[in-house]
């Protein structure tokens, strides 16, 4: 991600929207979108687990299968050609109805 990026882009308005991915693909499916120059977020969360008799401290994602991706309208309609995407709206409607 670069400084010039979020300058080119001040002047359009920006939303987090939640990219769905496949099982256990959410920091591929990361990588790949800050290649393709987006601010992501995936929340971790450390996890004990043993292996052959040691326990090991791992870091996993905090929500399966969701990226957090910082992007204006226009980019997400692009995106949704490629991965399933929530948009604020459809999160807090989600939440609201529990």
């Amino acid at each position: 991600m670069t400084f010039q990026y979020i300058i080119n882009h001040l002047n359009k308005p920006h939303l987090w929207y939640i990219v769905l991915t496949a099982p256990h693909a959410e920091l591929s499916t990361q990588k790949k979108l800050e290649r393709q120059g987006f601010i992501t977020y995936v929340p971790a969360t450390s996890v004990r687990r043993t292996w052959d008799g040691r326990i090991k401290e791992i870091h996993i994602p905090a929500l399966a299968r969701c990226v957090f991706v910082y992007a204006t309208n226009e980019e997400m309609q692009e995106m949704q050609k490629e991965y399933a995407v929530l948009s604020p709206q459809t999160v807090t409607t989600l939440y609201q109805n529990q």
